[in-house]
């Protein structure tokens, strides 16, 4: 990308919107944040773009929930609950959005820990040093202490 040294007109910054929309899904605050940097340091450049992304949500092109949707199913194959839950809150999105969609995960979240768990080890720690490396690679994907605990030592349910 270029950088922006004055502020581009409203078609054109509408223009990097849906151009960016068309490729992926982005939150609001996400996609404000690269429009902004588009448009540079004008006067009035943040009044820009706050209107472009209101006509483009009005437009039904821009979805926050949408996003969390699609966000999460990309993702919650190879992340846990609190992963999942802080990235989409660094994005900008609201807390009660991202719960809700947290909750829906959180029945299956055993389930994709231990798939995920067999496709990297498929054998139970064999010392405590296995098992503390097998327990950082779920927490650091964001699983919850009870699911790493349960995984590490054998117990399905």
């Amino acid at each position: 990308m270029e950088p922006a040294t004055e502020a581009r007109p409203d078609g054109d910054l509408l223009k990097v919107a849906v151009a960016l929309l068309a490729r992926r899904e982005f939150a609001r605050v996400e996609l404000g944040r690269r429009l902004l940097r588009r448009a540079g340091a004008a006067k009035g450049a943040a009044e820009e773009v706050e209107r472009v992304l209101d006509h483009v949500q009005a437009k039904g092109l821009l979805s926050e929930e949408r996003f969390t949707q699609e966000f999460i199913r990309a993702r919650a194959g190879r992340f846990g609950p609190a992963r999942l839950r802080h990235e989409l809150l660094s994005r900008g999105l609201d807390k009660e959005r991202v719960e809700s969609a947290i909750r829906s995960l959180q029945g299956d979240e055993f389930g994709r820990a231990y798939a995920l768990w067999q496709r990297r080890f498929d054998a139970p720690p064999a010392d405590a040093r296995e098992r503390a490396r097998q327990g950082r690679f779920l927490a650091a994907r964001g699983f919850s202490h009870d699911v790493i605990r349960r995984i590490l030592e054998g117990r399905p349910c």
